[in-house]
């Protein structure tokens, strides 16, 4: 007892201590004060590249939406820089569901603007079937852009993503703290951007080498990122993280009997390449770490069209570790009050004090700030600005162009425009091929080489050759110089030689062809009306040899100079130059030949042809309407119309008819069967004709001069970078029939 009295005492005696100590000094022994509440670990979201399969990232960031999971910085490379930039400046999942679900992707890698906004000077040589592949003339070697896409309607789409961080220029203030990962393709080296154009950013970190031109930014020329850190863990853990959330959509390696050529070949080593960096960043990982690995199956970095399952695979991938995210969720309150600082409405980018042109070296500001509609001290849009841009890379002169807008706060706010010019130019060498032939014994064929001068002097003065062989053989100059900044008004010297072969028939009968060989000069004076169409009227100098090649000898020879004024008009609203889905097209030429310029005969030329075209889904009307006068003059034959061939009158031999006045008229009907990759043209196509044709004053078998032609075909064809290209059969009745193959315009 003694023994339990004396512990009882030791164990009170500090007790009592206290409470006498409290009597004396109150505040003295007050509970102590609790432990500032434990904050939660900062969540990092690191997105791997994968092309197409990345969209599987919208689908994650849903579920972690659903699951209430903060998310306080993300990394990206490539289409993980898309989504996960487009995240970080403000878009919630649903909108960016509704981005990629509903985008025309076919549009979005179509390197070309809509052509109504193509300057007309392009359209036109749209006309003469050359090869899409564009070679640059430098130092006597030739050059190829450094890649096959552009990427401006790319960089287009992607500012309209991220419109939320407009006037942000460090990525680490975006409403959640983001950075991409890019490769120096010079180097080798990863390249970390977390300021600038956020658009351009995204760009840069997707830019595959060899499909798409490399992005330059700070004097560094980069490419897609999954060659040195496709899931960028470690930028993450950098930028915030104490806990990473890594979703990994890359690519596996093809197996064996998908290995079926170079492409296949090169699509591996780029598996294995991005795999390896992978495979180091996720050893990374620890246990209160989250892996979202999204089984895509069959769903490959191109099957843009598959969006809609890759977003359903990666909400089925996040919500099988709901129980792993779980532990990182928020209250619903906390979460709503975070992602309320982290959401933003797209800005509107207001009125600007100036726009100013910079980076140009070979090209003239002047002339780019003339195409240039948006206007300083009115309200801006995006809608005008990429309209701007699109009518400036219309040009061709460009490789690329980017916007940004600096000032305000005080300051005077300027939109800055950068047109990057082509390092490939300012010289252009392009091939081209034409080819028609009916079975029976007619065909044509020429092979087209063209070489372009561009900006030789301030005011854009271009200087184009081309050469010609084949069924019309030439040789042609022009130089185009603007006398005026916004290139609306030109003068066009220009002049050619060359020779063509003109058949002769008596009924369906070839019984002669001519060779046509001429030379001359023509000043033309033009007005240019902006992307819709052009005029010219100028003076013509020539003179015509036209001999027998084959047949009768006694069928004349003519040797004469032929002098008068022409006029040109060329309207162009179509969406394709060949098998357009829309718009409309008029062309015109008159021609008046005057003894008193030096001409052997006075006569008049006129002709005149309209298309309109309409379509719904892949069904297409295409309405054609052409004619031509002498006017009751005394039109030479060499100068003569001509009808019949591959969709001229398709039943009947390739210029059958000739006269001195003809109407035509064709309605066709084509639907595409399948699409086509921008690069290789715009699809495959199923369709036929219906043609009327009336040619009078014909020059042999005029007894038959009156009559109307009719005919029908049925074709199978495709719109390709080499050129339209049709496979039909023509029917014209009374035994007239014909098997053709088109290829380009020859």
């Amino acid at each position: 007892m003694r023994s339990t009295s004396r512990f009882t005492k030791r164990l009170l005696a500090p007790t009592l201590a206290l409470a006498l100590l409290a009597m004396c000094f109150p505040g003295a022994a007050q509970t102590p004060p609790a432990s500032p509440p434990q904050q939660r670990p900062r969540i990092g979201l690191a997105l791997s590249g994968g092309g197409a399969r990345g969209i599987a990232h919208v689908g994650v960031l849903k579920v972690l939406e659903e699951l209430r999971v903060p998310i306080d910085c993300v990394t990206g490379t490539s289409m993980g820089a898309i989504v996960g930039g487009t995240f970080a400046s403000g878009r919630t999942p649903e909108e960016m569901e509704k981005f990629v679900v509903g985008v025309d992707w076919d549009e979005v890698f179509r390197d070309k603007p809509p052509r109504n906004e193509i300057a007309v000077k392009r359209k036109i040589d749209d006309y003469k079937t050359l090869f899409a592949p564009e070679f640059g003339v430098k130092d006597g070697g030739l050059v190829l852009p450094k890649g096959v896409l552009a990427g401006v309607s790319i960089e287009s789409f992607f500012r309209e993503l991220s419109t939320p961080s407009f006037g942000i220029s460090d990525f680490r203030k975006l409403p959640i703290p983001f950075v991409a990962v890019a490769t120096d393709i010079e180097t080798g080296q990863e390249v970390v951007l977390d300021r600038g154009s956020l658009s351009e950013a995204m760009r840069a970190s997707m830019s595959v080498p060899g499909a798409m031109s490399p992005v330059e930014i700070n004097g560094r020329l980069l490419v897609d990122g999954f060659i040195v850190n496709n899931l960028p863990i470690d930028q993450a853990r950098k930028l915030c993280a104490d806990v990473i959330i890594a979703v990994n959509i890359g690519t596996p390696p093809l197996k064996r009997s998908e290995i079926t050529s170079v492409l296949s070949v090169v699509a591996q080593l780029s598996n294995f390449l991005g795999k390896d960096n992978v495979d180091k960043q996720l050893k990374s990982l620890t246990d209160k770490d989250v892996l979202i690995t999204p089984d895509l199956g069959d769903i490959s970095p191109g099957t843009f069209d598959r969006s809609a399952d890759a977003i359903r695979i990666g909400e089925q991938a996040t919500r099988a570790l709901a129980d792993k995210l779980k532990r990182y969720s928020l209250p619903p309150e906390q979460y709503a009050a975070l992602r309320a600082t982290q959401v933003s409405q797209a800005k509107a980018l207001g009125a600007v004090d100036e726009i100013r042109v910079e980076g140009l070296q070979k090209t003239n500001p002047a002339v780019v700030r003339e195409l240039i509609e948006s206007k300083p001290g009115e309200p801006l849009t995006s809608e005008t600005m990429s309209a701007d841009l699109r009518r400036i890379y219309g040009t061709g002169d460009y490789e690329s162009i980017n916007t940004r807008i600096i000032g305000g706060d005080g300051s005077p706010r300027v939109a800055i425009i950068e047109p990057k010019e082509k390092s490939w130019g300012p010289d252009y060498l392009r091939f081209g091929l034409g080819l028609a032939s009916d079975f029976q014994g007619d065909s044509q064929f020429n092979a087209l080489v063209q070489y372009r001068k561009t900006w030789m002097n301030p005011l854009g003065g271009e200087w184009t050759t081309q050469l010609q062989i084949g069924q019309d053989s030439h040789i042609a100059t022009e130089f185009r110089q603007p006398f005026t900044e916004d290139g609306r008004w030109f003068i066009a010297p220009n002049g050619v030689i060359g020779q063509q072969q003109r058949p002769v028939f008596v009924g369906s009968t070839k019984v002669a062809e001519y060779q046509i060989s001429s030379g001359g000069a023509e000043v033309d004076f033009g007005r240019d009306f902006g992307t819709w169409g052009e005029l010219r009227v100028g003076p013509v100098w020539s003179k015509v040899y036209a001999r027998v090649e084959t047949g009768s000898p006694l069928l004349p020879t003519v040797r004469e100079p032929t002098a008068g004024l022409r006029a040109t008009l060329f309207v162009d609203q179509t969406d394709r130059a060949w098998y357009p889905s829309a718009g409309y097209a008029i062309t015109g030429t008159a021609y008046a030949a005057m003894t008193s310029l030096g001409s052997a005969h006075n006569y008049d030329r006129l002709e005149g042809r309209a298309r309109g075209i309409w379509s719904w889904d892949s069904n297409t009307f295409n309405l054609a309407v052409s004619g031509g006068t002498a006017l009751g003059t005394d039109m030479p034959a060499y100068d003569s119309f001509t009808l019949g061939g591959p969709l001229r009158l398709s039943g009947y031999r390739i210029d059958e008819f000739a006269g001195r006045d003809y109407a035509f008229g064709r309605l066709m009907y084509y639907r595409r069967i399948f699409p086509l990759p921008d690069i290789l043209g715009s699809g495959a196509y199923l369709g036929g004709s219906a043609e009327v044709g009336r040619m009078s004053n014909r020059f042999i078998n005029s007894s038959f001069s009156q009559g109307t032609l009719w005919s029908t075909s049925v074709f199978l064809g495709a719109d390709t970078f080499l050129g339209p290209a049709y496979l039909g059969f023509g029917y014209a009745g009374s035994g007239n029939w014909s098997l053709y193959l088109l290829l380009g315009a020859p």
